[in-house]
């Protein structure tokens, strides 16, 4: 029985601290039948499988049950949740490890977090093991070591069968199967449910070619001879909030603009972005293989010998463009800088992605601890499907699933999925 703090540079991670007791303490760890327990509020299911296959190296593991809290489903949605989750079950199967998991709903969050590490006699009584209570979540973060966190270890049967006890109790009484409609009685639950099975649309605002252009402010002489100079326009500037000189050659890069009749079928505008169910944008976003065509044509536009030649030849345009008062005088970084900005831009292949498609998705950014914020949130939600005359899709959706109680009535019928696919061509 012991305090320790999980951390991996200023104790040991909780992950290694179980691993670590089990090839010490448990004798016959290789033939007896094992069983881990997680409780945990947040979970990175990713790491569920991860963990077990690094877990069978020390000790024979034969059942793994895991218990979250509810509004973990949500994160992705419940439909992306359940493959996730049989595709664990699936693959721990062929290992020989039977995997259960149970979402716990109630009226508050879920919090507690545990581990046991059962070891079971032939009559399935507890022969040995250990406990861990913590307040490391089963995440990356929490169990691997990354976060500091503060747990009990203990190793006596009595701790064992008492949690064991506790953690069945939750798992029977707060138990709560995904596709379940629990929300009627809860309803805040029920609106974080919502918000979180869709995704949240931006769009870019600006071309690309906007974005990676120099960037100058005219002098007041210039201004005077209309909206732009002529020499200016000669050299490849553009009008804008800013005057921005394009000196990259980027007309040929394909483009992927996301349908308009997908925007006003299946998605809400809301202050966080447009509104659409998950299932919607990860059947359309299938369809955006060119961005691979797309990076690779950028990138080889904006290679570094490319570069050095664009950089020598602006510097020769901007000198004169000063000395002819037409814009204001900049640091002597200032094509430098540009240069190293478009350099990262050529590595980052995920932003690349987003310039692809015109649109970012995110994934609803509070957690429901935030409860203003989500109420806030559902609140304009409601308010601009009142507003509006449209009956799109999305609206539809959002409708029966209010007047249901039942989050998952956002997901797409068959019908709906194969317009979306239609939309892709």
């Amino acid at each position: 029985m012991s305090i320790h703090i999980l951390n991996s540079k200023h104790g040991v991670p909780a992950a290694k601290l179980i691993s670590e007791e089990a090839k010490c303490r448990l004798e016959r760890r290789k033939q007896r039948r094992h069983e881990l327990l997680i409780l945990t509020c947040y979970v990175d299911l990713s790491l569920v499988q991860r963990y077990i296959n690094d877990l069978l190296k020390v000790v024979r593991v034969t059942n793994v049950y895991l218990a979250f809290n509810y509004a973990e489903i949500y994160k992705k949605g419940p439909v992306f949740t359940s493959k996730q989750l049989s595709t664990i079950s699936e693959n721990l199967q062929n290992k020989g490890v039977d995997f259960q998991w149970q979402s716990l709903a109630s009226s508050n969050l879920v919090h507690g977090k545990g581990y046991a590490l059962i070891q079971r006699s032939a009559d399935a009584s507890v022969l040995d093991g250990m406990v861990l209570t913590t307040s490391a979540n089963f995440t990356g973060p929490g169990f691997n070591g990354g976060n500091i966190e503060i747990g009990y270890l203990s190793t006596r049967k009595k701790d064992i069968n008492s949690f064991e006890n506790r953690y069945n109790y939750l798992w029977n009484h707060l138990g709560r199967d995904i596709g379940e409609a629990v929300f009627k009685q809860e309803r805040y639950l029920f609106k974080f449910a919502l918000l979180s099975s869709g995704i949240f649309l931006h769009k870019w605002m600006g071309s690309l070619s906007q974005q990676v252009g120099i960037k100058y402010e005219l002098t007041t002489d210039a201004k005077k001879r209309g909206t732009i100079a002529p020499e200016l326009a000669a050299l490849g500037f553009e009008a804008g909030n800013t005057f921005t000189r394009r000196i990259l050659k980027l007309d040929a890069l394909p483009k992927k603009e996301v349908p308009k009749s997908f925007i006003n079928r299946y998605t809400i505008e809301t202050y966080w972005g447009r509104w659409c169910p998950q299932e919607a944008w990860l059947t359309l976003s299938k369809s955006f293989e060119g961005a691979d065509e797309f990076i690779q044509m950028f990138q080889a536009a904006t290679e570094e010998n490319v570069l050095q030649k664009v950089i020598s030849e602006a510097l020769i345009v901007q000198y004169e463009l000063i000395d002819k008062g037409l814009i204001k005088p900049v640091g002597e970084n200032h094509i430098a800088k540009w240069a190293s900005r478009i350099a990262e831009l050529r590595s980052n292949t995920r932003k690349l992605e987003r310039y692809f498609m015109g649109y970012e998705a995110h994934h609803m950014p509070y957690t429901i601890e935030q409860k203003n914020e989500v109420e806030e949130l559902f609140e304009n939600l409601e308010e601009v499907i009142g507003l509006s005359q449209a009956r799109n899709t999305a609206k539809k959706k959002i409708l029966a699933a209010i007047e249901n109680a039942d989050p998952t009535l956002v997901a797409l019928t068959k019908d709906e999925k194969q317009a979306v696919k239609s939309m892709r061509n």
